[in-house]
């Protein structure tokens, strides 16, 4: 690459320019003088001195846009945007070539091959930085676009689940004449559609205490209250402290049935402004690691909430792994929750059997 000619007498406007930028030239005093102008906009600047260089940088780290010097020798700037475009960790970061003005066929192949757009060298810094900051934006609108669909897909997800699965589950609680067996159908349904290793089931009792009704962990075999007539041997969990009158905000569960928000909690061991040291007891008692935590309120017509239930450790299953549970389907874990307080407040109204 010839030399850079920075029209040392123009200064690019300082207005606080944003993003990763990584500049490859073989030729040292190019890239820096190159490198310190951008990095002087606001931009943060990497270098490389080579193809092979950038590759193992964009690999390890994130960056927002490539500046390919065309020509090097190794592995020129050609070869070097053939490897960025067919590598998928890297095909989408936007590459502007810097070219002498002889070379316009490399520069029109570069493009064919998926540069983003190219200067000229020697070049006007201002034209450059329109160019980069061109670059970026239509990075940032892809990646808008992305999420944005990315969203449409989960709500879709979401529609597809109401109407195949979780409506489905309420019609059946709603017919359920047996409470353990309601109980049961609600928190098997609502591990299956979160793919939960384990959850337990809470009701608000008269005394403003959440009563464990029932609890299911599948790796460790644990099944308690309900159907399975085992008792659980844990004791209520208190709203209100009763040593300082103050709601009980430290215990998750409480928090949500004070509340009436759901909380999503990735990982219970590195979480601020909950107690999960009876958590971290029963797993080391036990051998087990709760990580990942997602409680949702179980509320009436009336807002009122009736109970509480708390799933644990989403499951990967293709990765084998425990995760943290997906937002989308925390929206279908509520809407069950919704259906499951419906039940429950209609089975207290049916007429007993004398």
């Amino acid at each position: 690459m010839s030399d850079v000619d920075l029209h040392a007498g123009r200064e690019l406007p300082a207005n606080g320019k944003s993003g990763s930028l990584l500049v490859v030239d073989d030729n040292l005093l190019n890239r820096e003088r190159l490198a310190n102008r951008l990095r002087g906009q606001g931009y943060r600047l990497t270098t490389a001195g080579g193809g092979k260089e950038a590759l193992e940088k964009l690999e390890s780290e994130p960056f927002d846009l490539v500046l390919l010097d065309s020509l090097m020798p190794g592995m020129s700037g050609q070869d070097a945007l053939r490897e960025i475009k067919s590598r998928e960790t890297l095909r989408d970061i936007p590459v502007i070539m810097i070219s002498g003005l002889d070379e316009i066929e490399t520069v029109a192949h570069c493009i064919d091959l998926g540069a983003e757009d190219y200067v000229s060298s020697p070049f006007d810094p201002v034209l450059l930085t329109a160019r980069i900051d061109a670059c970026l934006e239509n990075k940032r609108l892809r990646e808008q676009e992305a999420l944005f669909l990315d969203q449409l897909q989960r709500e879709k997800d979401h529609s597809d689940q109401l109407v195949t699965v979780v409506i489905p589950i309420g019609i059946s609680l709603m017919r359920e004449p047996d409470f353990n067996r309601l109980l049961e159908k609600i928190l098997v349904g609502a591990k299956g559609i979160s793919a939960a290793d384990g959850g337990t089931f809470y009701l608000l009792n008269d005394a403003r205490e959440l009563e464990f009704v029932m609890l299911r962990n599948d790796s460790l075999k644990i099944q308690l209250g309900g159907t399975s007539g085992e008792p659980i041997p844990f004791s209520p969990l208190k709203l209100i402290n009763p040593e300082t009158g103050e709601p009980n905000h430290s215990q998750v569960a409480c928090h949500v049935a004070l509340t009436g928000e759901s909380v999503n909690i990735p990982d219970a061991y590195h979480v601020e402004g909950f107690d999960f040291h009876g958590t971290k007891e029963f797993d080391k008692k036990m051998g087990y690691r709760s990580m990942s935590f997602l409680t949702t309120p179980l509320k009436n017509e009336r807002g009122k909430v009736i109970g509480v239930l708390q799933l644990i450790n989403a499951q990967d299953s293709a990765k084998k792994m425990v995760v943290p549970f997906d937002p989308s389907l925390q929206t279908s874990i509520e809407s069950l929750a919704r259906l499951a307080a419906a039940a429950l407040e209609s089975y207290e109204e049916r007429p007993k059997a004398s």
